[in-house]
């Protein structure tokens, strides 16, 4: 049986095998005694730890936090992105004078910009959403980039048949074939973006960066400062949790502009 002859509760309790046989492994390993505590707590920790966190707000405050902060980095990011993207695919002037720049600067690693960053802005939100925002910037440029550079012939040449105008061409040929890329271009941006909130809040959060942070890149920061080790599971399983469901969220959308991907 193929991945796409599955129906939804199938995949979803397929997806689920692999994290729910850890998390028994995990439990015998704890029942045992072949965990250090030190350095890997138990599973029932952890759901304790998770219920303190929600008593005392601290996890839902640091979550919001991140998400605003993820999600407006990558939309200003995204939209600069898509932007450029669109306008160096079209045009060759721009292509010109932005390609060489934006291609050297995308070989740049994101946290390399950090220091740089903190130079010009200071340590505080704007520094953050600019280092999201970076991060989600080339991703989007390259893919829209690609997708209206690179359009069929075939749907070029029905354009000359119909003797579309320029307008018209972009509209009904050119910008519905470039989306498959720039819903790539979009996917990838929010992964990374979503790595850039961690590191920034982080870096910030343990001191590397005088400052001070929130979000749940300070709480990790925090509990691995005091070696709290149910927080820094319980910080990472949040992580994850939030990042695939934002992943999941822009597939949908990318699903309904183009059903014909795969699930």
């Amino acid at each position: 049986m193929t991945t796409s002859t599955l129906n939804r509760p199938q995949l979803i309790w397929r997806a689920l095998v692999l994290p729910a046989a850890l998390v028994v492994l995990w439990s015998l390993l704890d029942a045992f005694g072949a965990l250090n505590g030190d350095i890997i707590v138990s599973p029932l920790q952890v759901l304790k730890t998770s219920y303190e966190g929600f008593a005392d707000g601290s996890i839902p405050g640091a979550t919001i936090a991140t998400l605003l902060r993820a999600l407006v980095g990558w939309t200003i990011g995204a939209s600069i992105g898509l932007a450029f993207g669109v306008l160096i695919g079209l045009s060759g002037v721009a292509r010109g004078l932005f390609d060489p720049s934006i291609a050297s600067l995308r070989q740049i690693a994101l946290f390399a910009w950090i220091p740089l960053l903190s130079a010009w802005f200071g340590n505080g939100e704007v520094m953050k959403i600019t280092l999201i925002a970076l991060g989600a910037f080339f991703p989007m440029a390259l893919g829209a980039q690609a997708g209206c550079q690179n359009v069929p012939a075939p749907f070029r040449e029905v354009g000359r048949v119909l003797e579309l105008d320029r307008r018209a061409t972009l509209t009904k040929i050119v910008f519905p074939a470039a989306i498959p890329s720039i819903l790539a271009g979009l996917e990838l941006s929010l992964n990374i973006a979503w790595l850039g909130t961690f590191g920034a809040e982080y870096l910030i959060g343990t001191g590397y960066i005088n400052g001070m942070g929130d979000g749940l890149g300070a709480y990790l920061a925090a509990a691995r400062e005091y070696a709290r080790m149910d927080q820094v599971l319980l910080g990472v399983l949040f992580l994850a949790l939030i990042g695939v469901a934002l992943d999941r969220l822009v597939i949908g959308f990318s699903r309904r502009l183009i059903p014909w991907r795969m699930p």
